[in-house]
């Protein structure tokens, strides 16, 4: 079975090439920053590569500065340019993941990494074997020693390898195959500003500042309201027999795959709440009332077919673990946040930077990504709007 979707940007998205820009590629002026092209610069006529490689080997090279010196039109000389609210000056840029031809997309590999997460927690929650499983391993983790270098450990394979299978032959996501979008015009594109914010000593929640250091990064992102198509493909053979005898798949795996839409819903509806919690809790109006938003959609579309994700980068620890399952259990709060606290002391989770060992008892994550406009908060990162397209 194929499916065609259509995907809405409902807030700023971005999916990082894995390459950060800087000074030297690039600049600010007029309210956009400018790629530059090299291959363009190199052939222009005004060009004197020895005064160029003089300058760019100086510390404090800008091309603002070479380009009005020797009086060439930035436009003709730059890949392409975006609309950008202030100027990065020495803080790097995130690229956005394009094609060579510059047209932003976003992979299939994004899409399906957050439906995993959704199937993930949908087939632990549905089953109560599978729910002890994992809660008696996440505990087994949390006695043991933390290692040498803890962050560079997996524990959620065994965790996966239990769910959807304990290979990648028997993995029940080789039933499911997610497209690539199709791509869409630089216009669409934008640099926003991304802070970290984070609850003070006062329980407050503020842009985070430490040392002096502003942590605070610029993103190539996709503008709200953009639209770009998909499709989702089910692989029905595996999901009947004598492959899933054979690949050892569970009626409950297939059903959960044919029903991703309902999956993602509560999935994502349940996020939703514990974003909006957090965010009206510490007195954050303007990202709560989004949250507010995301939740009365998010119940409208329920049992059509669509359903709202967040992806990319900046969306936080909760949207891509499987810990809130058992960290927000409003039956026993007492062990879910002790079962919390030990995961976090054996993985490091939010320990002191200047005193080691040392966790604070505020609300953990304690930290979130939000855009900013100047000094005021206007999004949270990454929510989509996915609706089936009838043929």
């Amino acid at each position: 079975m194929k499916q065609k979707y259509q995907l809405q940007t409902l807030t700023p998205v971005h999916i990082g090439s894995g390459e950060t820009l800087s000074h030297i590629d690039g600049c600010y002026a007029n309210g956009r920053w400018y790629r530059i092209d090299l291959d363009k610069v190199l052939a222009h006529p005004s060009t004197d590569l020895n005064a160029l490689t003089s300058e760019m080997a100086q510390r404090n090279f800008r091309w603002e500065r070479y380009l009005r010196q020797s009086g060439s039109d930035l436009s003709e000389l730059s890949a392409y340019s975006l609309l950008c609210p202030q100027s990065p000056e020495e803080v790097e840029i995130r690229e956005a993941i394009k094609t060579v031809h510059n047209q932003p997309y976003i992979p299939g590999s994004t899409l399906k990494g957050a439906i995993r997460t959704a199937l993930l927690w949908d087939l632990i929650n549905a089953s109560q074997k599978h729910y002890d499983n994992t809660l008696n391993g996440l505990e087994e983790l949390a006695d043991q020693e933390p290692r040498r270098s803890s962050r560079r450990e997996t524990p959620a394979k065994p965790i996966e390898q239990q769910i959807f299978g304990r290979d990648p032959n028997r993995d029940i996501l080789r039933a499911l195959q997610v497209s690539d979008t199709t791509t869409m015009d630089l216009s669409g594109l934008e640099i926003g500003t991304a802070w970290t914010v984070t609850l003070n000593s006062s329980t407050q929640l503020e842009q985070k500042i430490d040392r002096n250091q502003e942590y605070k990064i610029f993103t190539e992102q996709i503008q709200p309201r953009q639209q770009l198509t998909f499709s989702l493909k089910i692989d029905e053979w595996l999901l009947k027999a004598p492959a899933t005898k054979q690949l050892d798949f569970t009626p409950s795996q297939g059903d959960a795959i044919r029903d991703i839409a309902a999956v993602c819903h509560w999935v994502t509806g349940d996020l939703i709440q514990r974003e909006q919690k957090f965010f009206s809790t510490y007195n954050f109006p303007e990202i709560a009332n989004i949250y507010d938003r995301l939740l009365r959609l998010n119940e409208r579309l329920t049992g059509g077919g669509s359903f709202l994700l967040q992806i990319g980068w900046g969306t936080g620890y909760d949207s891509k673990t499987i810990t809130p399952l058992f960290t927000y259990d409003e039956n026993d709060p007492e062990a879910a946040q002790e079962l919390l606290m030990d995961l976090r002391e054996r993985f490091k989770l939010g320990e002191s930077r200047s005193q080691r060992e040392n966790y604070d008892d505020r609300e953990f994550p304690k930290t979130r990504r939000v855009l900013y406009r100047g000094q005021n908060p206007i999004a949270p990162l990454g929510w989509v709007k996915i609706s089936p397209i009838e043929d």
